[in-house]
């Protein structure tokens, strides 16, 4: 039987850690960091001149310095580097357009448009300032995805350290279990609704979901806690990789490896994204 101690109580960090992190966050993590790859390879590198580069525009003439293939393709066809000088009033200036057409060839005439009153922002006239279009934006869908998760889960972990912190004990009845449109990994997400009896007196309901429901099957009552001020907050103990460890006096253990092990994965994700930051940005 399990005995909290009376709240507050105090939650290890390596127990909000593990909350935070929870299964639903590690997925959204994935899918983030996949997406990011992505983003960092297509979107970073798409022309958006018609919100960054607008009119009006003059123009010079400019010199091909070399056409490099850069060894992307669009539409099948290579897409060409063109590195160019040109000057204006006397100063000179170099830029680099991108095209999947006619490329010219090095030591041509090119007419360059820039920026009234900013002369080093530039392009080719009929070539675009990045290696791609904007149709890349396309590929936001995927991060943006994962964040949905990611933002999601941890919502989800900051109830259940509240309620660890605050919550009351008590236990509920399964009511009802039913399917939901979700699968991980080809399994069908379950959800099933407890009913408890909150010190109020009034009856409440909380709903857990899993792809293994037998594990909230096995008692003839699921232990749960819930928040005295919002009953609505409340959290299905089993409903987590492993119910919270409790010391002999009732007080809540941390799990250092658990919270390490669910760590890493988000740790990779945000130290590769802070390197294509300082890659693409700041070097």
């Amino acid at each position: 039987m399990l005995n909290f101690t009376t709240p507050p109580r105090n939650v290890p960090l390596s127990l909000q850690v593990s909350n935070l992190f929870n299964g639903i966050a590690q997925i959204g993590w994935a899918v983030f960091g996949f997406g990011m790859i992505f983003f960092w390879a297509f979107v970073s590198n798409g022309d958006y001149s018609f919100i960054t580069f607008r009119g009006p525009f003059e123009h010079a003439t400019g010199k091909m310095v070399s056409v490099v293939d850069t060894g992307a393709r669009e539409n099948r066809q290579s897409i060409s580097a063109c590195h160019y000088e040109y000057s204006v009033a006397g100063y000179s200036f170099s830029g680099t357009s991108y095209t999947n057409g006619s490329a010219g060839t090095q030591g041509d005439n090119v007419d360059v448009e820039y920026q009234a009153g900013h002369p080093e922002k530039s392009r080719i006239a009929g070539m675009r300032r990045a290696m791609f279009g904007p149709f890349v934006l396309f590929v936001v869908i995927f991060p943006a995805i994962g964040l949905i998760l990611l933002v999601v889960a941890m919502r989800i972990g900051m109830k259940r350290n509240h309620v660890l912190r605050e919550g009351v004990f008590t236990t509920g009845v399964l009511k009802d279990i039913q399917p939901t449109n979700m699968q991980v990994n080809r399994q069908t997400v379950m959800a099933l609704t407890f009913e408890f009896t909150a010190r109020d007196g009034q009856r409440h309901e909380v709903e857990a979901r899993t792809t293994n429901p037998a594990r909230l099957q096995d008692e003839a009552q699921e232990p749960l806690l819930y928040d005295p001020n919002n009953p609505t907050k409340a959290w299905v103990l089993d409903d987590a990789p492993a119910r919270p460890a409790m010391g002999m006096n009732g007080e809540l253990v941390g799990s250092p490896v658990r919270a390490f092990a669910f760590s890493i994965l988000p740790a990779l994700v945000i130290a590769a994204n802070a390197f294509a930051v300082y890659w693409k940005f700041l070097r």
